[in-house]
């Protein structure tokens, strides 16, 4: 097929020159109902325009093809198989994907990630030149969500599969670093801060839960493996708000972080939806390293359209093919949300951890003494017991509100008189129907960084 002449200088992303979009009022409200036929109506015409009678194939793509992290890996010139060669990528001026991309801070460096645009991609292959005219866009204005399709030759559909899926890879890769990598959220990565000193629960538990990890990553992939099963274990954590899931994930996602795991966390924010599991498993599945998948509010994402999908991905039909093995956290608030085809299937879920409020003095005294801190008198002990049955979340509030009234009374330190005012507001407070703790969690991110108890 007959194509564009390539200049040498067209053969580097960098040196393309911007492409100028003025588009009408029309044309933008259209664009904010994004839907593929739209980007075939537009790309279709555009083929014929460029190539006259050529024969092409409609199909749906990756949109990894749009993500500038895949070209800074798959660049002009590379042999992808046998004789096909990709010799260049050209910007086109779409009403409907005007290019723009995520960034991301890695090592010092900004990487531009998955974005939305038009491109023409010129191959060879046996001396024959071809192209192929993609198109990648947001469903809506203000959507994470893409939508993307490609016009391909009918004898290169092979040619151009194996130049996508490169794509997709390179889009996903992901490497040990000193954050943890966010899907779903406008924050990307961040520095856990929680340690494991921090997580105040029953000694038996934190020892239980964090060998299970440990043990997990040091011998139980090699296991998995000899059983013929993929590396995939799966622990719910379950309990009220506020009793301290959040600081665990947080806790342990540090300690994996320290081994040179690859952490992954799923933001809840905006609801749970597919999707975000789907692009965390593509990552997943690319990561060349063992990774800690850590999904909050599990029960979100039990949606009716879309739960059959989550039990394809707990089943292993769909599980991330990562052989260094992927081990997913997950929590939630409402254990009744968690059907019985995941509670009570083995192998949907390897294990599911109660995380309770305060059973004991001692645990009581160990948290009120860290929400406390230079403020703790031994007089603070009588209060102790009234503390049991209460969730961490309570305990902080609790501090927090004798702190502050101290602080208003203008008094040096936190009297017993000002601890027992705060606990007796609280437990009016709760008394009334007003609970301290949101419905859903604030997130990992929150908890790593703010130290928060909840969730």
């Amino acid at each position: 097929m007959k194509t564009r002449k390539t200049t040498p200088s067209k053969l580097k992303v960098e040196s393309m020159a911007p492409v100028q979009h003025e588009y009408s009022r029309e044309t933008l409200q259209a664009r904010s109902m994004m839907r593929y036929e739209q980007l075939v109506s537009w790309a279709a015409p555009e083929w014929e325009r460029r190539y006259p009678g050529q024969a092409y194939r409609t199909l749906w793509a990756n949109e990894g093809c749009a993500s500038d992290k895949a070209h800074q890996h798959i660049r002009p010139g590379r042999r992808l198989k046998g004789k096909i060669i990709y010799t260049a990528r050209e910007e086109l001026a779409c009403p409907y994907a005007i290019p723009i991309f995520y960034s991301q801070m890695t090592s010092r460096r900004v990487t531009l990630t998955y974005g939305v645009g038009a491109f023409i991609f010129s191959f060879e292959r046996d001396g024959e030149k071809f192209d192929v005219i993609y198109v990648c866009a947001h469903y809506a204005d203000g959507m994470v969500n893409r939508v993307a399709i490609a016009l391909v030759p009918p004898a290169q559909l092979d040619a151009w599969k194996i130049f996508e899926d490169k794509c997709r890879r390179a889009a996903a890769i992901m490497k040990p670093s000193p954050k943890i990598q966010v899907i779903g959220s406008q924050q990307e990565a961040f520095v856990p801060t929680v340690t494991w000193d921090d997580v105040i629960l029953a000694e038996k538990l934190k020892a239980d839960l964090r060998a299970d990890v440990e043990t997990f990553f040091h011998a139980g992939v090699d296991i998995y493996q000899q059983l013929g099963l993929p590396p995939f274990r799966k622990l719910l954590l379950v309990g009220p708000p506020g009793t301290g899931k959040t600081t665990l994930c947080a806790a342990l996602a540090k300690m994996a972080l320290k081994q040179r795991a690859i952490v992954v966390y799923v933001s809840a924010a905006s609801g749970g939806a597919f999707w975000k599991i789907t692009q965390a498993l593509t990552a997943i599945s690319n990561a060349r390293h063992a990774v800690l998948l850590i999904v909050e509010e599990l029960d979100s994402y039990l949606k009716e359209g879309e739960k059959s999908q989550i039990l394809n991905v707990l089943d292993g039909m769909e599980s991330p093919n990562n052989p260094r093995g992927v081990l997913m956290l997950a929590t939630t608030n409402f254990p009744e949300v968690i059907d019985e085809r995941i509670s009570k299937r083995p192998g949907r879920v390897d294990r599911i951890v109660y995380v309770p409020p305060i059973q004991d003095e001692e645990q009581a005294t160990r948290m009120l003494k860290r929400y406390m801190g230079p403020q703790w008198q031994d007089e603070h002990q009588t209060i102790v017991a009234r503390l049991i049955g209460q969730t961490g979340a309570f305990v902080r509030e609790v501090a927090v509100y004798a702190r502050m009234l101290a602080v208003n009374r203008q008094e040096d330190r936190v009297t017993l008189d000002s601890l027992e005012q705060s606990i007796h507001s609280l437990t009016n407070q709760l008394s009334t129907g007003s609970d301290l703790m949101p419905r859903r969690s604030v997130g990992l991110a929150r908890g790593a960084n703010g130290k928060n108890h909840g969730g």
